[in-house]
């Protein structure tokens, strides 16, 4: 989605609509693997664009520090936690977005592997 530069114009409706694009997209039957990332990332640059973030929850990233033995985390720990959360994130939406008769294996893989892992909490900073 480009925002024509109009990102300070509009930012909530920017905002809302990028989340919605990115809610409805999914892997088109004949569309190849490689033409969904390249729409996926499309929209996460966009989102970039506008600092809309998704799952970047400081109570996490501590919470993965701590398990780390880090229990004071200086900015760059944080950041780089805040970062590799964001990347799973990123991996498990796009995932979901493939075509499910195609890559139900993968998937259900992720999703077994994911339950064994330990939940995220839901209070974020």
């Amino acid at each position: 989605m480009y925002t024509g530069g109009t990102n300070d114009l509009n930012t909530r409706h920017n905002e809302a609509m990028v989340f919605i694009n990115l809610m409805k997209l999914h892997q088109d039957r004949f569309q190849s693997i490689q033409d969904l990332q390249d729409q996926y990332l499309a929209l996460i640059m966009v989102c970039d664009v506008l600092e809309l973030c998704f799952g970047r929850c400081k109570g996490d990233a501590r919470a993965i520090l701590k398990k780390k033995n880090v229990t004071g985390p200086t900015n760059v720990q944080l950041k780089k936690a805040l970062d590799k959360i964001e990347e799973e994130l990123n991996a498990i939406v796009f995932m979901y977005k493939a075509d499910r008769q195609k890559y139900s294996k993968p998937i259900e893989q992720m999703q077994h592997g994911i339950l064994q892992k330990r939940p995220f909490s839901k209070n974020c900073e």
